[in-house]
């Protein structure tokens, strides 16, 4: 199986927020949840943790909210 890039999507640490951006909550519990730093899917940090599946869940929350945005 080939293994995700070492991109914002596939990383353990964010959380996404809509179809295109999201958290990192690489500094949870010790800064507020609403200062998180908003990211791209598509950006990358030398603090990158592979999340395992969760990016295939998220490119499946993607692609679902994509549709339903669709008439």
């Amino acid at each position: 199986m080939k293994r995700p890039e070492k991109i914002c999507l596939s990383c353990k640490h964010f959380h996404l927020v809509d179809e295109r951006a999201g958290k990192c909550r690489l500094d949870k519990g010790k800064i507020d949840k609403n200062d998180y730093p908003v990211r791209q899917h598509q950006e990358t940090c030398r603090q990158w943790l592979d999340g395992g599946q969760q990016f295939y869940i998220r490119i499946g929350w993607i692609k679902s909210r994509k549709e339903k945005a669709q008439p």
